[in-house]
């Protein structure tokens, strides 16, 4: 191309003409959901309920896949008085039809799916030696299986009605092999949730040809019901020692005390903020794996611990 017929580009303009088309913050993240639809799996309670609150408030219409009914049909409850259009399908997300279901339910009330947040998951503590099959099963079934199938079935509805939509899987710190301070005991939910972030990077490859958007967001610890409903069988396999020594240990790893500090963060990438993101996993864990500092020494800024006084 001859310098004449090349495009003219004024740089010191070129940064002005970038705010010409883009969004405004309020489009991005207040309004960029209405008319869409969602399909968040384990949203009946946690981080997913969280994240459900999320997408309605940008204007999605939710679909909640979880197993138990009464919870599921509380959650829509709650979310209805809020003026939300949420609806619930009982689904096992360790079950590969039940993925799909979950997916036909979502198209068959709602019209389509936009969005797949694949929430659901469980975990457990028992050491390496002592794990048998059918809790490995259980756990890796749901945390990783289900979340691969039910995001096939996502997203081969987005690509035969050519909807550039977006997924996002749940990892865990886990991947990280973050835990509680001092302790392991979950390797078989370390495997679920790293297998979840390796998958993320294969799958976002292939569906980005589509213009469907695959990420991935890894929390750390969080109060939420799986405080106090999952893990306990520990309790009574190792008993009063494995409890104080879990419970000393657990006070020093981070936690969030509400999980809509996580959910922010996944429905941030549910939004045209994750346009140009491919494959990422972004860890939302209160800094869990690094060294932080505790007490804030200094000899120069008043309000910090300044160390021993200087000899006179």
């Amino acid at each position: 191309m001859s310098e004449a017929r090349r495009p003219q580009i004024d740089p010191e303009a070129l940064a002005e003409k970038t705010l010409d088309t883009i969004q405004s913050l309020e489009d991005v993240f207040c309004h960029s959901l209405e008319g869409q639809v969602a399909l968040v799996t384990g949203g009946a309670s946690g981080l997913g309920f969280n994240i459900v609150n999320r997408l309605c408030q940008a204007g999605a219409k939710v679909m909640i896949a979880s197993r138990g009914e009464a919870r599921g049909r509380k959650a829509v409850e709650i979310f209805k008085a809020r003026g939300f259009d949420v609806s619930w399908v009982q689904a096992d997300m360790t079950k590969v039809e039940d993925c799909r279901k979950s997916v036909d339910a979502t198209v068959e009330t709602y019209g389509r799916i936009d969005v797949l947040v694949a929430n659901a998951s469980g975990w457990s503590n028992y050491s390496y030696l002592d794990i048998d099959e059918k809790e490995y099963d259980r756990v890796v079934d749901c945390a990783l299986k289900g979340a691969y199938f039910v995001g096939q079935a996502a997203a081969r509805y987005m690509v035969a009605n050519k909807i550039k939509g977006k997924i996002v899987f749940i990892s865990s710190a886990a991947h990280l092999s973050e835990g509680p301070a001092n302790m392991v005991m979950n390797t078989h939910y370390i495997a679920a949730k790293s297998g979840v972030v390796g998958m993320t990077k294969g799958i976002a490859g292939e569906l980005i040809q589509y213009g469907i958007h695959v990420n991935c967001v890894a929390p750390g610890g969080m109060f939420s019901a799986g405080v106090f409903t999952q893990g306990v069988e520990a309790g009574a396999l190792y008993g009063e020692e494995y409890l104080k020594f879990r419970s000393e240990n657990g006070r020093l790893t981070p936690l969030a005390m509400n999980p809509d500090q996580i959910a922010l963060a996944v429905f941030a990438l549910c939004t045209p903020m994750a346009d140009f993101m491919v494959g990422e996993t972004v860890n939302v864990n209160g800094g869990v794996m690094m060294n932080i500092q505790r007490k804030p020494f200094s000899f120069t800024v008043e309000g910090c611990i300044p160390g021993p006084a200087k000899a006179e």
